[in-house]
């Protein structure tokens, strides 16, 4: 683990509230960095606040990180995380930290792989997608990334990009409240639902989840139900917010 000072590249505003922050690592340290396609670094401010955000980029491409950032508004160290980006040439991190992650080498060629996202834990799910395509992996990928409305999307064109450039590749955007924002005529309803509803069959199965413990729980106690094997979930809750 280390901790560097990393330039600010850019920041820029994909929605009403998340922000996608890119960071270019030391030349003299982006050899010695390595991270797997999962794990999360901390910003740390110069008050010693810090805060965790999952890498969005894969750890193949290059030597940039990628983050997205929601601005809570009400979330006074989100606000303070974003206006020191905006206003900052520079920020020190901590990395790699996370024990979710996933190795393209690793994988057998029968598991299919689900990959499940809430609001901005789509920058984790991100992260080992495009791991999983840069090593071009052939196994089933199917991604569900679900927010509150629709307005919540980011980079909603990314999946279908997958999905049109790789036939291992489907996607599942679901919306839980369309009546509460813009018109929305794809999935709505709740992720542990959705994904219940397309799959009665969990053998040979690896599930990937970033989001809430609420949503992550709800997901994993919907599939346990149904006979999965929760072993074969993987989450930083796990980690972080473990069940008593």
């Amino acid at each position: 683990m280390k901790k560097l000072v990393c330039d600010i590249a850019s920041v820029e505003q994909l929605s009403h509230e998340v922000f996608r922050v890119r960071l270019h690592l030391p030349v003299t340290a982006s050899m010695a960095v390595e991270f797997h396609a999962g794990q999360y670094l901390e910003l740390i401010l110069p008050d010693g606040r810090r805060a965790p955000f999952s890498i969005g980029s894969a750890p193949d491409h290059g030597s940039d990180l990628e983050l997205h950032i929601r601005r809570m508004p009400e979330g006074e160290l989100s606000i303070a995380m974003i206006e020191h980006l905006q206003n900052n040439p520079s920020i020190e991190i901590e990395l790699p930290k996370g024990d979710c992650y996933l190795e393209a080498t690793s994988l057998k060629p029968q598991t299919r792989i689900v990959l499940v996202a809430a609001s901005t834990g789509f920058s984790q799910i991100k992260s080992m997608t495009e791991h999983l395509l840069a090593n071009q992996v052939s196994n089933p990928i199917h991604i569900y990334w679900g927010v509150r409305v629709a307005e919540d999307l980011y980079l909603e064109q990314l999946p279908k990009q997958w999905a049109a450039e790789h036939a291992n590749v489907s996607y599942d955007l679901v919306v839980s409240e369309p009546e509460n924002g813009q018109p929305w005529e794809g999935r709505t309803g709740l992720i542990p639902d959705a994904m219940l509803a397309d799959y009665d069959d969990f053998s040979d199965m690896l599930v990937y989840t970033s989001g809430s413990p609420g949503m992550v729980y709800a997901l994993l106690d919907a599939c346990e139900a149904q006979g999965f094997d929760g072993a074969c979930m993987h989450a930083d809750v796990f980690a972080y917010a473990p069940r008593k």
